[in-house]
């Protein structure tokens, strides 16, 4: 909203002088159904400030579940006014799933929530389509018959981390579909100590805390808590020793590893990668082959991309 300007002023702005406001902010999202939004659809909400945004129902594939709506929020003067608002209308979305405590998953199409367009400009023709994947039915049967006949049954780690894996394709977003690839990773960690020479150094910084009684008890509580996990390698370590010694052949697996766990922790950390032209899919397939490739030789299979 412009300074100086009423409300009311504003949507009259925003309606009657578009050229003034050319900039406008959408809002994919799900929830598991409609209710939870009050049964609304194709309504138009007045804010404080004098924008307004229209909910309203979107189509999706066939497979998604629960329903697809859209927030539009109308509208400003520069781009990057439209997506500042636009994330304050995610954090309302989100504090409204919060605080009725209903689930709502955000359809990401850039590495913000919302796309910011010009309103003025005409989005051209459109189409919607989709597309389907389908095996033969002995492929199914040969390999469900295979799993379940193995002699007994996989490490319960194991099992998680095919879960976690096998999960993740079903995630709305590219981000949240590598995030969760990655976070497969770590069950197979099997974290070890770094050796008699770390354990004796650490009980020496033990033993120079201990002398420091200027420090608070509770400070001096988590430090030792924080030396003490230095006497075992990090997950990261982990997963780079064990990947070499499952999959000696693929020598860039370690690497493909480091980086994607270093990508995570720029999301997790940051919200956003630092190269913003990252092609999340790409990362993710690199992840996948090496996790299909673990899983199989732990089962004793083969697999071929």
């Amino acid at each position: 909203m412009t300074k100086g300007l009423n409300p009311a002023h504003e949507r009259s702005m925003i309606i009657s002088r578009p050229e003034k406001r050319p900039y406008s902010a959408k809002l994919f999202f799900q929830v598991l159904e409609k209710g939870v939004l009050g049964n609304l659809e194709h309504v138009t909400i007045f804010f404080d400030d004098g924008t307004y945004v229209t909910l309203a129902p979107e189509r999706q594939p066939s497979w998604l579940g629960g329903r697809r709506f859209s927030l539009t929020l109308e509208s400003f003067p520069t781009a990057s006014q439209a997506e500042e608002h636009g994330r304050k209308l995610v954090q309302g979305l989100l504090w409204t799933s919060i605080s009725l405590n209903f689930g709502v998953r955000l359809n990401y199409r850039t590495h913000e929530p919302t796309t910011v367009y010009d309103r003025l400009r005409s989005p051209g023709d459109s189409m919607f389509g989709e597309m389907t994947t389908s095996f033969p039915p002995g492929w199914v049967i040969d390999r469900l018959q295979a799993a379940y006949m193995l002699p007994k049954p996989v490490d319960r780690t194991l099992l998680l981390s095919m879960e976690i894996f096998c999960a993740s394709n079903l995630e709305a977003s590219d981000r949240a579909i590598f995030l969760s690839t990655v976070s497969a990773l770590e069950p197979l960690s099997s974290v070890e100590g770094l050796g008699p020479e770390v354990n004796a150094f650490i009980d020496e910084c033990l033993a120079q805390l201990d002398k420091k009684n200027e420090i608070q008890p509770e400070q001096r509580q988590s430090v030792q808590g924080r030396l003490n996990e230095l006497r075992k390698e990090s997950v990261r370590q982990a997963l780079k020793r064990v990947i070499k010694a499952k999959l000696p052949d693929d020598a860039s697996a370690p690497a493909v590893i480091e980086y994607a766990y270093d990508l995570r922790s720029q999301l997790i950390h940051r919200g956003i990668p630092k190269d913003l032209d990252i092609d999340f899919s790409v990362e993710t397939r690199k992840v996948s082959s090496i996790l299909r490739q673990l899983y199989a030789k732990e089962l004793g299979f083969t697999i071929n991309d």
